[in-house]
């Protein structure tokens, strides 16, 4: 799990905030809360939560929330025969108007005001997305994010996110009648509010014209489930003109979906350059995750066009084909996959495609023709990235000597984000170049010693096997080969490229606030270097 590297974009942190353990978060917690937050949510009151930047909002509280016991029952023998019913208590349910538990539904309403008044101008319904697979959160996979995918279907919690935007435009219209709705989501919660906030226009356009801004991060493109519900073509233009998507190329989730043009897809859709090359299957840094999102000096995400890293729209178009084909294959064989089962099973290899119902052979085969050409795509575009870096840096510090004002600020935060990223890849090429001559050398030094005893081995006729083991027995790996030095020298290059990534985090968040660090001058540099390497790790 990986976060944002700062808090100045305020939709990019609603949504993160809507997930648990995260370093700003929306759902209770007695330890990420602190004690005004706790006091206001023991007061049923507004809690005020900073995004620094991104500035503060106020958390509703949900007056229509009620807690109740789960309960489940069991038949019991009794001593003198037959059976009795008895009722244990596993834990807790919550329902109310954004949040229902056993539907897997969890939005979180906030304000700019501490309560809805004319004074509040802007209001944001922040969608969580699915939480980690588990029993207790079977809807959100099966329930919802394999039902969209399977059928692109509208899905449950979609239609409660609805009710949710129809009972909220109303009281905002009420109480704020100056302040718009925005929409905001992650993954799951993108399929959620684009199909609610569509369905919203479809019944009530008049009502659709409080929403503001539907801002979404890693989601598949949702038009065919439009379709399936009834939207016409100019229904489906005229709701996606308020939806931004934001989308990850190195993401499975994201790419769903998206083999037609950008331009022809649900909403506006905005490829990313992301921070990291990686899979959606990394345990750390993965591209599915918000620390992807490199957010630029105007406070939004970097994203890529045909003149700024188009090699990042070529992989997610790649990316999206490669998915539709190995669902294409799968499918063949393994009877109602949907994508969402497909990440699952891909992310246990083998094994997993095997619990899908495929023969080993099977499942094999699938696995490494998908694996290959999705690290193969994302190494062609770290290629191409670097490509385009060494071939850019000198036109942009030309570009950057004649700019003025707020072209010249971007240009330079676009400077910083490409020097950090070219230094990261040449890092991390030089530190694969040398283990790999480390291991190159150490095997030739192997080989020339077995040879050798073999040799001694072959024209020894006369001595006794003691007699030549005795003779060879310092001519071993330990007597040719320092490890020690092995390791220093790994450790040295390990530590060459840690400093190089502290040193590029470094200059991502002085390009995020570059106006700021250049008053402050070298004394502004060196305190994000030395916050970066605190909080490294």
């Amino acid at each position: 799990m990986t976060n944002l590297n700062n808090n100045s974009n305020i939709y990019a942190d609603l949504a993160q905030a809507a997930y648990k353990d995260r370093p700003i978060q929306f759902p209770y917690s007695s330890t990420k809360w602190n004690d005004e937050q706790k006091e206001a949510f023991n007061n049923k009151e507004s809690a005020p939560f900073d995004f620094k930047e991104g500035g503060i909002v106020y958390l509703q509280p949900d007056p229509t929330l009620k807690v109740t016991d789960k309960t489940m029952t069991t038949q019991v023998p009794k001593m003198n025969g037959g059976y009795e019913t008895q009722t244990h208590i596993t834990g807790e349910k919550q329902k109310g108007l954004l949040t229902d538990s056993e539907a897997g539904f969890n939005a979180y309403f906030v304000t700019d005001t501490p309560k809805l008044n004319k004074e509040t101008k802007q209001t944001y319904l922040a969608i969580r997305g699915s939480d980690a697979i588990g029993l207790d959160t079977l809807n959100d996979w099966i329930g919802n994010d394999a039902n969209f995918a399977l059928t692109n279907s509208y899905i449950p919690q979609a239609k409660l996110a609805n009710q949710a935007l129809v009972s909220k435009i109303k009281e905002i219209n009420e109480q704020a009648p100056n302040a718009k709705l925005n929409v905001t989501g992650h993954s799951l919660g993108t399929m959620i509010a684009a199909q609610a906030v569509a369905k919203l226009y479809q019944d009530d356009p008049k009502a659709f014209e409080t929403i503001g801004e539907v801002v979404l991060f890693d989601g598949p493109d949702v038009t065919q489930s439009l379709k399936n519900m009834g939207l016409t073509d100019k229904e489906i233009k005229e709701s996606g003109k308020k939806v931004t998507y934001y989308v990850n190329p190195f993401d499975i989730v994201s790419m769903l979906n998206r083999t037609a043009p950008y331009e022809e897809q649900f909403g506006t859709v905005y490829v990313i350059v992301p921070l990291n090359f990686n899979t959606t299957f990394e345990s750390k840094n993965s591209s599915h995750d918000f620390g992807e999102f490199q957010i630029d000096a105007q406070g939004k995400p970097l994203v890529a066009t045909k003149d700024f890293h188009p090699e990042m729209l070529e992989a997610g178009t790649n990316l999206a084909n490669l998915i539709q084909n190995t669902i294409a294959k799968v499918g063949t064989l393994a009877v109602g996959i949907s994508t969402t089962l497909l990440v699952s099973a891909l992310s246990g290899g083998i094994v997993g495609l095997i619990a899908l119902g495929l023969t080993a052979a099977q499942a094999k085969a699938i696995y490494d023709e998908f694996d290959k050409s999705y690290k193969y795509i994302i190494k062609v575009a770290k290629e191409k990235a670097e490509e385009w870096n060494e071939d850019h840096m000198p036109e942009y510090q030309n570009r950057i000597r004649s700019a003025t004002g707020a072209q010249k600020i971007e240009l330079r935060a676009e400077l910083l984000q490409m020097v950090a990223q070219d230094a990261v890849i040449k890092s991390e090429k030089f530190t694969t170049d040398v283990k790999e001559k480390l291991t190159t050398a150490k095997e030739k030094v192997q080989k020339d010693i077995v040879n050798t005893q073999q040799a001694v081995n072959n024209v020894v006729q006369y001595l006794n096997y003691w007699e030549v083991g005795e003779l060879l027995a310092d001519f071993d790996l330990s007597h040719f080969w320092n490890v020690g030095i092995e390791e220093e020298t790994n450790k040295a290059t390990q530590k060459y490229q840690t400093e190089i990534e502290q040193f590029s985090t470094t200059l991502l968040k002085i390009a995020q606030n570059i106006q700021e660090v250049d008053a402050q001058g070298a004394s502004g540099f060196n305190d994000l270097m030395n916050e970066t390497k605190v909080n490294w790790g």
